[in-house]
């Protein structure tokens, strides 16, 4: 499913540019999806220098990119956005044998080459560049190590909570004539932040679209039993003002990849007339050709519409990621983890092997990679798995936590962020009492990565830390959280709240980056202020905040800004958000 378009509001900026919506992923379960609700446009990180725009702009900033994401970052679907901007097809490399790639192009203007993956395709690339020196030439792969001297790596962003927010409104569309809450977008919403594990699938564009077809309301599920954080205590009472949020509309939803797409797979299946032999046919294609084997025509009558047929003529699963999760369901009939173990170091294997320790019990998988010191994929196994083996998590998070700690290891603490784990957080907290200001500052910074909610409770309380390098960096590691929990606390910051220790122009200035990254609706109100009373460098990061979010809701008083305030540099910021949220 292409999840990136344009609503009616943007169109009524630019008419010429709207963009009619293609589905591109996974069997909907669910069909009332109504595009004229989405406002989201992919956010993609410059690599060269670290900017992040919106892939409108990107294509008006580079002739030559490639747009690096793995598996379920919407790599497609922004392809297909780009598609339907420059009318320019899109061609898939895995459809070409590397020794006749196409040397014709429908627009030789405008090259757009979907799935770069092989070596020979990056050489391709690289020859196109010299053969059409004056065309746009956009590609995408999974390779995260790409770089080219001739093509600009942008690394595709995670979805944002406004992002989020707009994809559920379009599943759940108001109605027009009773313009009110949307409730049950709102109660989505809910669900999806009642736990850290969701929250934490709910930014890749794949998995929030399979969240969404397996979503029931709590009305028909039981409640959800949310998990006690223990809050640390100054004086006898809560360390932080801040309340928890009370949810009273939370239904269930899968907290970890392989339970979600076992919900999806499952949810297909239960109409068929004998669902258990629909699943182990399923599964034996995704096995078989996992191997090797082609898939045919017959494979694709027993598809189960998981399968499609491509020009090209080969039949295939209609997304890696479900290929390879009915693979490790297939593995997992087979009590003997020695086939499992045969592909267990196997790069193109790895997600086969994740999905298999989320179907059951992980414990092989992490020895395996623990006596070859990969902590890395010990941890991915064991955040994959319902029940991680005591021993082997202690062990493996004793491992990373003093990687992060000693050598500022950026690969460890992205492997604790994936375990969510208490431990961790005990850990680095306990730092946050030193008395030396650099201590808390590295301490700060590592429990923002580490996206659990008792991470969070032990840095509010820090936005009264002494030190003005701690409170910024408190402030920055709330912004990477994908807890709501942070919002209030960041507008506290930015308003200057006597809440929060002194709050000067580099507080602000934290602030307004950290909103800027969470990408919350609630903060445009405060930002357009700040855009139109605050100091050069606040207003300027009040601008990058705004256009990272692009609120569909600020366009008119935006509009209005950038028309009448008698101040000209004011009307200047605000026509510059509202180009960028044109794509301008």
């Amino acid at each position: 499913m292409n999840l990136f378009t344009r609503t009616k509001n943007r169109a009524e900026h630019s008419a010429s540019k709207s963009v009619s919506p293609t589905f591109l992923a996974l069997p909907p379960l669910k069909q009332n999806f109504d595009s004229t609700h989405l406002y989201i446009v992919p956010r993609v990180l410059e690599r060269a220098t670290g900017n992040i725009t919106h892939l409108d702009n990107a294509l008006k900033q580079h002739s030559r990119a490639v747009l690096v994401g793995a598996a379920g970052m919407g790599k497609t679907s922004a392809l297909a956005f780009i598609s339907a901007q420059v009318l320019a097809p899109v061609l898939s490399l895995a459809e070409y044998h590397t020794q006749a790639l196409p040397e014709t192009f429908p627009n030789e203007h405008v090259i757009l080459l979907d799935d770069v993956s092989e070596p020979a395709h990056f050489e391709y690339l690289e020859s196109l560049a010299q053969k059409f020196p004056n065309a746009k030439i956009w590609a995408a792969t999974r390779d995260e190590n790409f770089s080219s001297q001739h093509f600009s790596a942008l690394a595709l962003q995670t979805l944002n909570e406004r992002e989020i927010v707009s994809f559920a409104e379009a599943w759940f569309p108001q109605n027009e004539k009773h313009k009110t809450i949307n409730r049950a977008a709102q109660d989505f919403i809910a669900s999806v932040q009642a736990n850290a594990g969701t929250r934490e699938l709910a930014i890749t564009p794949l998995y929030l679209y399979l969240i969404l077809q397996v979503y029931e309301p709590a009305s028909k599920q039981a409640p959800v039993i949310e998990e006690k954080v223990a809050l640390p205590m100054v004086g006898g009472n809560a360390a932080t003002p801040f309340a928890v949020p009370q949810r009273t509309h939370a239904a269930q939803l899968p907290t970890r990849r392989a339970q979600l797409f076992d919900a999806y797979v499952n949810a297909k299946l239960k109409n068929e007339s004998d669902a258990d032999f629909a699943a182990r046919a399923v599964e034996g294609i995704a096995l078989s050709t996992k191997r090797g084997q082609r898939a045919s025509d017959e494979h694709l009558a027993r598809g189960f519409d998981f399968l499609e047929k491509r020009a090209s003529g080969r039949v295939e699963f209609k997304h890696s990621l479900l290929q390879d999760f009915l693979a490790a369901r297939a593995l997992r009939r087979n009590p003997d983890f020695e086939p499992m173990r045969e592909h267990l170091f196997d790069v193109e294997w790895r997600d086969v092997a994740l999905f298999y320790a989320g179907l059951g019990d992980a414990q092989d998988i992490v020895q395996a990679a623990l006596e070859q010191n990969d902590l890395e994929f010990a941890a991915s196994a064991l955040a994959a798995t319902a029940e991680p083996n005591a021993k082997l998590l202690e062990q493996t998070v004793k491992g990373l936590a003093t990687r992060a700690w000693e050598n500022h290891d950026e690969n460890a603490m992205r492997a604790l962020g994936m375990l969510r784990n208490n431990m961790a957080s005990d850990f680095f907290a306990a730092k946050l009492k030193d008395k030396n200001a650099e201590v808390r500052l590295r301490a700060a910074y590592i429990l923002g990565k580490l996206h659990t909610d008792r991470a969070l409770e032990y840095l509010l309380p820090q936005l009264r830390d002494p030190s003005d390098d701690v409170r910024a960096q408190v402030i920055a590691s709330l912004g990477a959280s994908r807890s709501e929990r942070v919002i209030e606390p960041l507008l506290v910051a930015l308003r200057g709240d006597p809440r929060v220790a002194a709050s000067d122009t580099r507080m602000k200035i934290a602030a307004a980056q950290a909103l800027g990254e969470y990408g919350t609706d609630k903060a445009v109100p405060a930002l357009i202020v700040d855009l139109q009373v605050s100091d050069d460098d606040v207003r300027e990061q009040a601008i990058l905040a705004l256009e990272k979010i692009r609120g569909s809701f600020a366009i008119k008083p935006l509009t209005q800004i950038a028309q009448t305030d008698k101040k000209e540099h004011v009307r200047a910021a605000a026509l510059r958000v509202l180009q960028d949220m044109q794509g301008n």
